[in-house]
Parts: structure tokens; C-alpha cells; sequence
């Protein structure tokens, strides 16, 4: 059995209190299966899946020549949104401010995710943390999109992630990427 993998950049400390706060607020432990170990928040880049261990190698090169491309940039999470019905999401997250440096840079692994291990390209990249996933209630559980002061962090790379489902947090980094 292959491990699974995805690429990410892990989130900072300093969105943590955001984080339980709207967690206590939405009560969402109550109705979803999933929520994320503080230490597992991340943004997603490209989500691999499965993966054999002789294709692991190439990748990892492939990612730091990535990386020696790319320079340092900020994002900033500003505000709860979700996926699905505003009836009862299937995701909440905190939603990440439109940048163009984490644009190019997703769109730079998911060529290489394409190219190299043919993952097909989701030109729906929408960059999140998710705090929440998996309802487990049935009927209504609205959540309302809200705004809030823009929290802003610095980006110094991304990582390669390995998944240990049975643990908690259940994301290891592999490998860091650093940018020049």
C-alpha cells in the first residue's frame, strides 16, 4: 500500500485564535466528523493521493527547482466561508485574500502534478484552511460567510505532506521547499 501525499503550505500560529473562535462560535465539533489538529491547518497546493515510493524522488527535485523560482510573498486570511449550502456546508474555512504570487505558485506544482504524475489540472483553485469537513448531522446547519480583519503571515516555501489517517495531527512534513 502506497502512502498518500499532498503539497501545502503550513499555516502560522497567529491564525489559531481565529480559528477556535469560530469553531466555539459555529459549535462546530457538534456537526462535523473532522476537525483539524491546530498543527494540520494548511493551504493546499496540489493533493497527490496515493503514491509509490520510486516516484518520490523525481518529485521532491521537481519541487526544489519550484521553489528556487518563486520568491517570498505575504497572504492574509480574511474572513469564515465554506463549501456547499449555506444550509449545512460540507467544509468551513477561513477564506485566503487573492495573491497573485500563491496563484503562480500553484499553478507552477499543478504542472508539475500533471506532467509528472497525471494529475489533472482543477483550474477551481480556491486557496483555504480548512477548520471544518465531514458533516455528521443530518437537517439544517447554517453558517453565514463573515468578514474580519485581515490576518496577514509571511509564505517562506511550501512542503510536501505525508498523511497518517490513524493519528493525530495526522500531516508530517517530508520535505520543506524554501523560497530563494
Amino acid at each position: 500500500m502506497h502512502s498518500h501525499y499532498f503539497i501545502g503550505i503550513k499555516t502560522p500560529s497567529s491564525i489559531e485564535e481565529r480559528v477556535q473562535y469560530y469553531r466555539e462560535k459555529h459549535n462546530l465539533a457538534t456537526a462535523y466528523k473532522a476537525i483539524p489538529h491546530m498543527d494540520d491547518l494548511h493551504i493546499t497546493l496540489l493533493f497527490i493521493g496515493a503514491l509509490p515510493e520510486d516516484k518520490l524522488a523525481p518529485l521532491k527535485r521537481h519541487l526544489a527547482a519550484i521553489a528556487q523560482e518563486h520568491e517570498k510573498f505575504k497572504l492574509a486570511t480574511d474572513g469564515l466561508s465554506y463549501f456547499g449550502s449555506p444550509k449545512g456546508p460540507r467544509v468551513v474555512y477561513l477564506s485566503v485574500e487573492p495573491s497573485t504570487s500563491l496563484h503562480a505558485l500553484q499553478q507552477s506544482i499543478a504542472a508539475i502534478g500533471k506532467k509528472d504524475l497525471g494529475i489533472e489540472s482543477d483550474n477551481r483553485f480556491t486557496p483555504h484552511i480548512t477548520i471544518a469537513k465531514k458533516r455528521k448531522i443530518t437537517g439544517d446547519f447554517p453558517i453565514q460567510k463573515e468578514a474580519f480583519t485581515p490576518i496577514e503571515f509571511h509564505v517562506d516555501g511550501f512542503s510536501l505532506f505525508t498523511i497518517h489517517p490513524s493519528k493525530s495531527p495526522k500531516y508530517e512534513i517530508i520535505e520543506h521547499f524554501s523560497f530563494e
